[in-house]
């Protein structure tokens, strides 16, 4: 299993633990980097390396917390992977 934590500016009441969400993959600095948005932009993940992709794009919302500055924080764990960030 691997965990992503992303950041959802607004709560939407259906992003709960237990919840499949899935995500889209995006690229920057012409695909050596990409970052993930959970489906239909509804938070986003930090960078990664290529490297460090993904191998699949379907995961389990794990939890969901209130940030000390604004926004939540949704961790999604996906299967297959062991990297954990």
């Amino acid at each position: 299993m691997r965990e992503i934590e992303f950041k959802m500016e607004i709560e939407y009441e259906h992003i709960r633990p237990g919840v499949e969400v899935e995500v889209e993959e995006s690229e920057l600095q012409g695909g050596l980097i990409v970052y993930y948005t959970i489906i239909p932009a509804i938070a986003m993940s930090g960078n990664f390396k290529r490297t460090d992709a993904l191998s699949d794009l379907k995961g389990t919302v794990k939890s969901v917390r209130e940030g000390n500055g604004g926004g939540w924080y949704v961790t999604v764990e996906f299967p297959g992977d062991d990297i954990t960030s």
